[in-house]
């Protein structure tokens, strides 16, 4: 069996990565010109499929890196109210239609078991809610709408 290539991307980077023999073990692994040496399961080194490659287990000379958050406002001027964070939402305090004031409490939001208040990044009214208590939300995801006064 011959060597592989394939492009993976991870956490938004992308890795050249050549995979060498792996109907045995241990098998030379390529990532963007660095060489490693990986074992693979014995009882998975006859039986591997080139498509269903098994993670290969990480080299002790690798340290992981941060992953970076998207580069997303969360609050702003425009009156887009945005989760700064992951979550779930687990209590409205506006509708549609409400004045709100800058700073006013908006939203709570549940992430990594704490609860983080979401606020008004302007002053107006409320002119869209686009969550509901219990929706997961994701970082940077547009919450509410705010029309300024």
């Amino acid at each position: 069996m011959s060597s592989r290539n394939y492009k993976i991307t991870i956490a938004g980077q992308t890795y050249n990565v050549e995979v060498g023999d792996v109907s045995s073990s241990p098998v030379e692994v390529v990532v963007d010109g660095v060489s490693y040496t990986v074992e693979l399961p014995e009882s998975e080194s006859p039986r591997v499929q080139a498509s269903t490659i098994p993670a290969a287990p990480r080299p002790s000379n690798l340290t992981p890196q941060p992953v970076a958050r998207p580069a997303v406002p969360t609050t702003g001027g425009d009156g887009v109210v945005r989760a700064p964070m992951p979550g779930r939402i687990i209590r409205l305090n506006v509708s549609v239609g409400d004045s709100v004031t800058p700073g006013q409490p908006l939203f709570v939001l549940e992430s990594m078991k704490m609860e983080n208040t979401i606020t008004a990044p302007v002053g107006g009214t409320v002119s869209t809610v686009l969550v509901s208590a219990g929706d997961s939300v994701q970082h940077g995801q547009s919450l509410a709408e705010i029309a300024r006064a």
